[in-house]
């Protein structure tokens, strides 16, 4: 399907309803997007561009931010996340289950740093992207 044959109101209520579901993680696969994420974009950065409610405004730019939140993620990557997921809470440094949470950690921290990466250079990227979406000051 081309993006010129998506319906924007569609994409954006997906895209919302997606974000208001309950996550277990930050990160999330980009396999729960009902649209491309770059018609996502395409679309938020008009909806930004026409906003005139200052509240709404807000909302989308929280929103195109967010996208940087769903990354492809490979299997490997996708059980690093049920690893971390599964440690629960940080123990106390010293203490057996500490010990445990740092062996658990440091064989998934690979994987965990590679989507780390992705998340936080796409981040910049739609931050940019942002700024100039806001016009001249």
């Amino acid at each position: 399907m081309r993006h010129s044959e998506l319906d924007p109101r569609e994409v954006l209520e997906k895209y919302v309803a997606v974000l208001r579901e309950p996550a277990s993680s930050v990160v999330r696969n980009e396999s729960e997007l009902a649209h491309p994420k770059e018609a996502i974009r395409i679309v938020l950065q008009h909806c930004i561009r026409t906003a005139t409610n200052e509240e709404a405004r807000e909302f989308l730019h929280n929103a195109y931010a967010s996208l940087s939140n769903f990354q492809q993620i490979s299997d490997a990557e996708q059980e690093a996340l049920g690893v971390l997921l599964g440690m629960g809470p940080l123990a106390s440094e010293g203490s057996k289950l500490f010990s445990k949470q740092a062996r658990q950690i440091t064989h998934v921290a690979a994987p965990l740093q590679s989507i780390l990466d992705r998340v936080t250079a796409e981040h910049a990227v739609l931050t940019q992207e942002l700024r100039s979406l806001a016009g001249p000051e």
